[in-house]
C-alpha cells in the first residue's frame, strides 16, 4: 500500500501589475503532488490585462467568485459568453485555441480563479472544447457550519452532474469557526488545498498540518483512497482541487 505523500505548505507569493494583481501557485514547489494542476492564479482585474492569446496542450479554467463582475470571453471556437459570478468556463485548448477575456462591466472588479490543467498527451492534437458549468448547476451542502459548493467533480454522494473533458474535482468550501469537513481522495488521486481566508488543520490520521491565508499544501493520496478532515479554527474560506496525475 502506498503512503501518502504530502509537499511543504507554501505561501503563495503576490503580484501587483497596474490593474492586475494576483497570488500565484505553480507546480515547482509541490513535489509533483499539484498534478493534473499545472498551477493557478486568484486574480482581481478591473480590465483587459492579457489580450488575446493561446493556450495548446491543456485546458484553462475561469471560476469566478460571487463577488465578481461578469466576465466575457470569446474565442476562435467561435465561443461568446459571459462567465456569471460563481460560474466556471473550462476551456479545454487540445491541438490550441485563442481566448480573450475581460470584463463586461468598464472598471468593474472580476474575482476569480485561472486553473491551469494538464491533459493526456494522446489527445494533445484534438480539437479544443469550451464547457460551461452555471453556478445554477453546482449542487451546494450546506450542514453544521460548512458550505459546499461542488464546483465540478463531486465530494461523496454530492455530484455535479455536468460532464468535464477531465474527471477533475474543484470544490469551494465555506467553514464558520470550530466546524470541519470531511473528503475522501479516490485511490491515487493527487489533492491541492488553497486556504483563501482564516485557517484550517488537514489531517489524515497520519499528519495534523496547519494551513493558513493565502497558502497551498498539495497531498498524494493512498491506492486504497484517502480520508482528509479539514477543521477551521477561525472562519475560514477552503478552493480544493484534485484528480488522477497525467
Amino acid at each position: 500500500m502506498t503512503d501518502i505523500k504530502f509537499s511543504p505548505v507554501v505561501k503563495l507569493p503576490k503580484v501587483n501589475r497596474g490593474n492586475f494583481s494576483a497570488m500565484l501557485a505553480r507546480p515547482q514547489e509541490f513535489g509533483g503532488l499539484m498534478n493534473p494542476l499545472i498551477g493557478f492564479d486568484h486574480f482581481r482585474l478591473t480590465g483587459d490585462v492579457f489580450g488575446p492569446h493561446q493556450h495548446t496542450g491543456m485546458s484553462a479554467l475561469s471560476y469566478v467568485f460571487e463577488d465578481s463582475v461578469t466576465y466575457n470571453n470569446q474565442d476562435s471556437m467561435g465561443t461568446n459568453l459571459d462567465i456569471e459570478p460563481g460560474s466556471l468556463l473550462w476551456t479545454w485548448a487540445g491541438s490550441g485555441v485563442t481566448h480573450h477575456e475581460v470584463p463586461v462591466k468598464q472598471d468593474g472588479q472580476v474575482h476569480g480563479l485561472q486553473i491551469f490543467l494538464k491533459i493526456p498527451q494522446q489527445n494533445a492534437a484534438k480539437p479544443p472544447q469550451s464547457v460551461y458549468i452555471p453556478v445554477k448547476e453546482m449542487p451546494v451542502l450546506n450542514d453544521n457550519g460548512i458550505k459546499v459548493k461542488v464546483v465540478a467533480g463531486n465530494s461523496g454522494t454530492l455530484l455535479n452532474h455536468v460532464q468535464t473533458p477531465e474527471p477533475v474535482t474543484i470544490l469551494d468550501i465555506t467553514m464558520k469557526a470550530g466546524s470541519s469537513f470531511t473528503h475522501e481522495l479516490p485511490p491515487n488521486t493527487h489533492g491541492t488545498f488553497y486556504v483563501m481566508s482564516g485557517k484550517v488543520t488537514l489531517s489524515t490520521g497520519e499528519r495534523n498540518i496547519d494551513i493558513a491565508d493565502e497558502e497551498v499544501i498539495s497531498i498524494g493520496g493512498k491506492d486504497t483512497g484517502t480520508v482528509v478532515i479539514l477543521r477551521s479554527t477561525p472562519a475560514s474560506r477552503v478552493i480544493f482541487i484534485g484528480g488522477l496525475p497525467v
